[in-house]
């Protein structure tokens, strides 16, 4: 549970980055002229894109799955959506997940990865993409961020329910909603439309945590807008086995790092609740005493934090005991998990961590802001300190250099017994709760 003192320092972390945003952004204010420019180009942009979409009212897709290896049941077949996955090629945390339950499922013969492309439901095994007729027993499984995508789920959703299909929305989080100022307007303003028009509307909703599903929970009871009665709620583990299907070595220039110095290492997208500048503010004190350790962030782009990615290229330990690696592979991650003197999640905010359970994976000590989720998915088996601040982590770093910690040990599963426990729990309709 959040402790007030906690909430404080949240609110005024949050509040410091933004503001730190705003600043940073008005340095680089357009003149009238040049914003001009910038809005006719914008247009143009927009323009030629409609110009050249496809008849599916969306372009051509990027990704798709391997086919599907079981038989086909007589009724009831899963359908697990990955459409931004498979149109956008993103590797964040939520595609992550996507990528690893439909990839599972369809090779496991549980259930059939999918796309919705301008409102129709598509096979998205191949390179085919044909459309699927739905049969009465069939479940649609949404896993996928579809509030990029929103248009196309409500006139389809209502479709495969008039013919005797269920719906099944997953929840990642909603800090959207309790967090609105670490987003953008866009992603604030879809995903509350995605929540009222698509998750409230489905038969049940699955959290990929307790945290998560509680955290649901309250939050329906105070919203205006009531789900469907008879709404289900469950929640199930994410597995954690990324190293099954490395195919390329390491990196030499990600090898050679890890034997340069002691290192800690943060995984994850960069944007404001992952804490960074938490994490950073540490290191700068210990380096400020001349200790010798690396910091290792692994992770892509996000949003509303420009600031801190000028920040992170510009330092002037960049390069020397700071490294920020945008792009890496899972065979990089894997030997940074294996080598690292400890990984460190500062976050304020998380829907599980997959982190977490990874490092445990590859048998790496995990120092972790105490905020709930981490309490439920690491237990004793991690090393805390008090959210958002710096000097708690600290002592935690200058702890484990001295040789006191030990690997974390946290239960975890693999991602085919992950997908193994949510299909079941899909098929049998065997959730938790009912709240609806």
């Amino acid at each position: 549970m959040t402790h007030y003192g906690d909430q404080n320092r949240i609110d005024e972390y949050i509040r410091c980055q933004v503001i730190g945003e705003e600043y940073f952004a008005a340095a680089f204010e357009m003149d009238p002229y040049t914003r001009a420019v910038y809005r006719r180009l914008r247009e143009l942009y927009w323009t030629i894109s409609r110009i050249l979409k496809r008849d599916n009212g969306d372009a051509r897709p990027r990704l798709s799955f391997p086919a599907y290896a079981g038989p086909e049941p007589e009724e009831g077949r899963i359908f697990v959506d990955a459409t931004d996955f498979i149109m956008s090629g993103k590797a964040t945390g939520i595609q992550r997940v996507v990528k690893e339950l439909a990839t599972n499922a369809a090779a496991l013969g549980l259930a059939h990865p999918v796309a919705i492309l301008g409102g129709r439901l598509v096979a998205a095994s191949g390179a085919s993409f044909e459309k699927i007729e739905v049969r009465s027993g069939d479940i649609l499984f949404l896993a996928d961020a579809g509030w990029n995508r929103l248009n196309d789920y409500p006139v389809l959703l209502d479709d495969f329910r008039a013919k005797g299909g269920k719906v099944v929305g997953c929840l990642f989080d909603l800090f959207p909603l309790t967090y609105p100022a670490l987003y953008t307007r866009a992603l604030v303003v879809n995903f509350h439309a995605w929540m009222h028009r698509v998750l409230f509307e489905c038969d049940a909703i699955v959290a990929i945590s307790k945290s998560v599903a509680d955290s649901f929970e309250a939050f329906i009871r105070g919203a205006a807008h009531t789900p469907r009665a008879g709404l289900k709620l469950g929640w199930w583990r994410l597995g954690a086995d990324i190293e099954q299907r490395e195919i390329a070595a390491p990196a030499e220039a990600v090898a050679l790092l890890t034997r340069r110095a002691p290192f800690f290492l943060s995984v994850g997208t960069i944007e404001m609740r992952k804490g960074y500048p938490i994490a950073l503010e540490a290191f700068e004190r210990l380096w400020a005493d001349s200790v010798n350790a690396n910091f290792i962030i692994v992770g892509r782009r996000g949003w509303n934090a420009s600031a801190l990615e000028a920040r992170l290229r510009e330092h002037p330990e960049k390069g020397r005991r700071l490294f920020w690696l945008d792009n890496a592979t899972d065979a990089d991650l894997s030997l940074l998990y294996r080598e690292a003197r400890a990984v460190i999640l500062p976050s304020i905010a998380e829907g599980f961590g997959l982190p977490l359970v990874e490092a445990a994976h590859f048998g790496a000590p995990v120092i972790a802001s105490d905020i709930d989720v981490f309490r439920e998915i690491g237990g004793e088996g991690v090393r805390y300190f008090q959210v958002a601040q710096p000097e708690g982590l600290l002592a935690c770093i200058r702890d484990t250099l001295a040789g006191g910690q030990v690997a974390a040990k946290v239960p975890e599963i693999t991602w085919r017994d992950s997908t193994i426990e949510l299909m079941k729990m899909l098929r049998e309709g065997s959730y938790q709760k009912s709240i609806g």
